[in-house]
């Protein structure tokens, strides 16, 4: 009886076992890397794939992906009525099949941003291969230029693009874009990249961060140059620490990194008028000084502290204008309105919020605490008695 148990138990077992019969073969796999999507001059869609190149991964010499001469991955395209048509040309001419689920970046050409990107998205976030956190970008022109670039110090572009992203302090995955583009009172940005010959012009097509794209709703609207949102990055959810030039005269200069910062946001409606203010606080360390001021007393030290509000001040200042011209609101000005008056942003302002932005005011106070001043306290190349 005990034997006839047992069989049954190992029967049994054997039926809920499954074992491996859905497995993939990595043989079997053209993996995914980076991925860009464009829109033709006809109307329709191409997509654009980076696949690395196994056999040829053990090949490069040196330390970079570019200095060999053989290239280590495929960068293939087709062109479809919708994407998921554009996929399986593509697919029909590979002998392996096409893996999305390990894709780190998604690029967005020019014209499919301008002409609205959230019917191609769809196909990217309705299956699970997907990844919601891969990073996306945008570029002017195409975006296959992107994939076919070949930069030196990474094999794949699409890795280079990776990295840049969480360096430059404004990193998108298409999760935020997700959210972004459903949130009433929020519109997305792009970092905006390109493809650009080294310097000095070698073979090489570097990846580069050019700008920032500004849409409102689904539709780009506007590309800024990244020094011209100074004060973006103080309204980033997770800060990145950043440097930028203040200037104390036509001459000298400093050097300043803002090591932390960050931004409230609190809205007020006045007699039927939005009045936003808006309280800035960073801690700066000076890192290079290119002038005669001896940072060791404390009146150079409140000097500086001032003119490092105003720059801010005036950087924000310009960014507001930027949302206001654009009517682009990509801090979430409206969240944080409707957070506040939930029942006159749903009555009022919630369907015609991109109209109402020209006409809102606004407030901004900064305050910036010289955390660092450096290891000397003046530039140690001047003598004694040039400093103030």
């Amino acid at each position: 009886m005990k034997t006839v148990t047992r069989m049954l138990v190992v029967t049994v077992c054997m039926f809920l076992v499954s074992g491996c019969w859905d497995r993939r073969e990595v043989n079997d796999m053209a993996i995914v890397i980076a991925m860009a999507m464009d829109k033709e001059s006809d109307g329709r869609y191409r997509l654009s794939i980076q696949v690395p190149l196994v056999s040829s991964l053990g090949a490069q010499s040196g330390g970079g992906g570019g200095t060999s001469g053989d290239k280590s991955y495929y960068v293939d395209s087709a062109v479809g009525r919708t994407i998921r048509e554009a996929n399986g040309f593509i697919q029909s001419r590979m002998s392996r099949q096409i893996y999305y689920s390990h894709h780190r970046m998604i690029v967005i050409g020019e014209e499919l941003a301008k002409d609205g990107m959230s019917d191609v998205l769809d196909i990217v976030t309705r299956f699970p291969e997907n990844r919601l956190t891969a990073y996306i970008v945008m570029t002017k022109g195409k975006g296959i230029e992107l994939l076919t670039a070949q930069p030196q110090f990474e094999r794949f572009s699409g890795e280079a693009m990776r990295e840049l992203v969480k360096m430059g302090g404004i990193a998108v995955t298409l999760k935020d874009v997700a959210q972004m583009l459903s949130t009433p009172g929020l519109d997305a940005i792009l970092p905006v990249l390109a493809a650009v010959d080294s310097h000095p012009k070698g073979k090489s097509k570097e990846v580069e961060t050019t700008g920032v794209g500004l849409f409102r709703s689904d539709k780009l609207v506007a590309i800024i140059k990244p020094r011209e949102l100074l004060g973006l990055r103080l309204f980033q959810r997770d800060f990145t620490p950043f440097s930028f030039i203040l200037p104390l005269n036509k001459k000298e200069r400093l050097t300043i990194s803002l090591s932390k910062g960050r931004a409230k946001i609190k809205p007020e409606i006045r007699k039927g008028r939005i009045h936003y203010k808006i309280d800035l606080y960073a801690s700066a360390v000076v890192v290079e000084n290119m002038s005669n001021l001896d940072l060791e007393k404390e009146k150079n030290i409140r000097m500086l502290q001032a003119k490092l509000d105003e720059q801010i001040n005036s950087g924000v200042k310009h960014m507001m204008q930027t949302i206001q011209h654009y009517r682009s609101d990509f801090i979430g000005l409206g969240i944080t309105l409707s957070r506040n008056y939930p029942q006159e942003w749903q009555e009022r302002y919630r369907n015609r919020w991109n109209e109402e932005l020209p006409k809102i005011t606004y407030e901004i106070r900064t305050k910036v605490n010289m955390a660092n001043i450096g290891q000397t306290t003046k530039n140690i190349t001047q003598g004694e008695d040039n400093h103030e």
